[in-house]
Formats: structure tokens, sequence, C-alpha cells
């Protein structure tokens, strides 16, 4: 055994929301002993594989990391498939897939953010989903080492409670995320790093995606029920119109 099992258990111990005592008692261990399993620098005997991998729901080979190109490469096509799905407003058969692909990769922080997210497409007929997603969201945050995929996670925790009202709670997470001088597209953009085709393919992906942002930005300036016109001085509701028109017309 190497650190694939040490890593693998103390992640599936945290999705399941164990402590290190609650599995010491399952086991009829003692709680250093479990410690010593997380920071690699002990094993549990062979015998006790199956029954560890049958409290995380999970198979002895996923517990010991084997074959995890093939474990990635099944993430992945699921997460293609999910989105896939999620495109064509079927979120429903995306949790139903996602659900079960989580029965197999529990510890999946990728499969758990789809899911969530197919969760929220569903909350017009199902409430109770958005709340389910907030608890994945919180999951994730707690056990994700992928700083893209936790900034993504607070964006949309920040929507969730925005769309059940608590404003408060949704800009504190807003307020985790990191200000645009310091965002990865903007930087690869402007510090010479790329060259060529690959310099060509960020810079325009920048323009659409601020052209997009300036769009949005605009609307709200020419919507006179959001802002009143004392508010967005120097700004004017007439000529947020004219430049609205103009970014429109640079954006087909």
């Amino acid at each position: 055994m190497d650190n694939c099992f040490s890593n693998n258990f103390k992640e599936l111990r945290k999705l399941q929301e164990l402590t290190q005592e609650q599995i010491a008692e399952m086991l009829g261990i003692t709680s250093q002993a479990v410690s010593k399993w997380e920071c690699g620098t002990s094993y549990p005997d062979i015998e006790m594989l199956p029954i560890i991998a049958n409290i995380f729901k999970v198979s002895t080979d996923y517990l010991l990391g084997v074959d995890i190109t093939k474990q990635e490469k099944d993430i992945d096509e699921t997460i293609q498939k999910a989105q896939s799905l999620c495109n064509e407003n079927k979120f429903d058969d995306s949790v139903i897939l996602l659900r079960n692909a989580l029965i197999q990769y529990p510890s999946s922080c990728d499969i758990l953010y789809w899911l969530a997210w197919s969760l929220r497409g569903t909350i017009k007929q199902h409430p109770e989903h958005e709340q389910e997603a907030i608890n994945i969201y919180r999951r994730i945050l707690n056990i994700s080492k992928n700083s893209e995929l936790l900034f993504k996670t607070i964006r949309d925790l920040s929507y969730c409670y925005y769309t059940l009202g608590d404003v408060r709670t949704a800009k504190t997470y807003i307020d985790m995320l990191p200000s645009f001088e310091v965002c990865r597209d903007y930087n690869l953009g402007r510090s010479n790093v790329l060259s060529g085709k690959e310099l060509a393919e960020i810079l325009q992906n920048n323009i659409r995606m601020y052209a997009t942002a300036i769009q949005e930005c605009l609307e709200y300036f020419a919507n006179e029920s959001i802002l009143k016109e004392t508010e967005m001085f120097p700004y004017s509701t007439q000529k947020a119109s004219k430049n609205l028109e103009i970014i429109k017309e640079f954006l087909k």
C-alpha cells in the first residue's frame, strides 16, 4: 500500500462526515491507529480492507487506488454525459446518472459538483433540491483541493443563497472570490507567457467574455427600474442604452 490508500481513506472519511474516533469505534481499534493510516506511517491488516471498503461503500480497488486512469476516464465520460443532458434541460436524467456514478466514485468532487448543478436545474419541480445542492457544495468546500472547482462552488453557493432570499450570505460567498485583476484569463492574455495561436485564442475568448460582462453592466444602467439617474451619475440611462446597442452589435 502507498499514499493512495492514505489519501483515499481520508477523503472518504471526510466525505461521509465521520471522525477518526467514529471510524476507530466501528473497526474496534484506536483512533491513533486511524490517524497513522491517514498519515501514511502505517496501514491496516489486509483482512480489514473489505470491512473498511464496506463502511465507505466502495470497492477495495478504489480504496487502494487501483487503476486510477480508468476511474478518471469513467468520471470524465460521466460528466460529459451529464453536461450534455443539462444543455438539453434534462436535469432529472442528469441527477439520476450522477447519483448512480457517486455509488462507484463517492469521493469525486467533479461528480458532486455536477450533481449539485443538476439538482439546481430541478428546483421548480423539487424545491427541496436547493438545500441538497447547498449541502453538496459545502462538502466540496471541505474536501476539494482544486482551486478552480472551489471558486466555481463558492460562486454557485452565492447564487443558491440569493435564490433563497438570503442576500447577506450570498454576498459573504461572493466576497470570497478573487478580484478581476488576479483572474486566470485576464492574466494569461496580458502576461506575454503565451504566443501565436494559443495567445490569439485566449484573447478572442477574453474579448467575448469581457464584452458580455460589459453588456450585462450596461443593461443594469439602461433599466430605469433598477438604478435611478442620481445613483448612476455621471452615467445616464440614455448613454447606457446607446452603448448597449453598440456592444450588442459588436457581439454579433
